[in-house]
């Protein structure tokens, strides 16, 4: 157009599902696992406000996965909830990040960290866990129900 020349090559089309020896409205089986359920920030709101948690209260996280914890923070925030992400992972640098917590929130994997802050906060808060393994308190499960 307007004797301009284009050095743009066309996109490939994508190949269809009769190509890949499918046709649409067929099923197939899958061979790859299903994707982890993505966390919910709107979920974990409604836990959190069935949890008795109100604006002011503060819930510590010591989860590593970023974009749970992301989610968890978003969550929360939406109650106006402050949330601390303590800076230290293990003894009395924990023990100071959670000091002023209502809730905790813990990975199961993180069971040991957490085991050595007792005897050194004057109260504790409430523990729930995040992922495999919880046997009790399972922030999983309380989710899973509410959806």
């Amino acid at each position: 157009m307007f004797g301009l020349e284009s050095t743009v090559a066309p996109l490939p089309a994508p190949a269809s599902r009769a190509a890949e020896g499918r046709l649409p409205g067929t099923s197939a089986r899958r061979t790859e696992p299903a994707p982890a359920a993505a966390l919910c920030p709107h979920r974990v709101a409604r836990w959190a406000w069935g949890e008795g948690l109100r604006a002011g209260d503060a819930v510590a996280l010591l989860v590593q996965d970023f974009g749970q914890a992301e989610a968890m923070r978003l969550g929360l925030s939406r109650l106006g909830l402050r949330v601390i992400c303590p800076a230290g992972r293990r003894g009395a640098a924990l023990a100071e990040g959670l000091a002023g917590a209502a809730l905790v929130i813990a990975d199961t994997h993180l069971a040991d960290a957490y085991a050595e802050v007792m005897g050194r906060l004057a109260t504790y808060p409430a523990l729930w866990w995040n992922g495999p393994g919880a046997d009790f308190a399972s922030l999983d499960l309380a989710l899973a129900e509410l959806a």
